[in-house]
């Protein structure tokens, strides 16, 4: 664990780093909302994907590679409703926003959040009675 002050807080942490942690650890499985970084090694872009797609969340992924054929590969297979490729945290309100699994409950912004917010009904009319 690198730093970790809670800043006088009883239920808050300081930018923390937690490095070589279990992928089986509540703290590798949890949504941490927070400035936490939990760091898995990995050793194969398949064992990288496999420990990134076994959560029940999806909101985000990020690869960092100066492969192009690499980053198109794992992004595509990634289960996250965003892939960022050595960025982190882009957007636009013109692009969809929400995430795959348990992360989210439909698309935010963009024409695809109006799905969200609307109902369809059809109506049939005859004047002819």
């Amino acid at each position: 664990m690198l730093d970790g002050r809670n800043a006088g807080l009883a239920a808050a942490i300081g930018p923390t780093i937690f490095v070589d942690v279990d992928p089986n650890a509540s703290l590798s499985r949890e949504e941490i909302f927070g400035p936490v970084l939990v760091v898995t090694r990995f050793t194969s872009e398949e064992q990288a994907l496999q420990l990134a797609n076994d959560s029940q969340y999806g909101l985000g992924a990020a690869v960092w590679t100066r492969d192009l054929s690499r980053a198109h590969r794992m992004s595509r297979r990634l289960k996250a409703g965003s892939v960022f490729v050595n960025n982190y945290n882009d957007g636009d309100m013109t692009v969809p926003f929400g995430g795959y699994k348990q992360s989210g409950n439909g698309r935010d912004k963009s024409l695809h959040a109006l799905e969200k917010f609307t109902e369809l009904k059809t109506i049939w009319i005859s004047l002819e009675a």
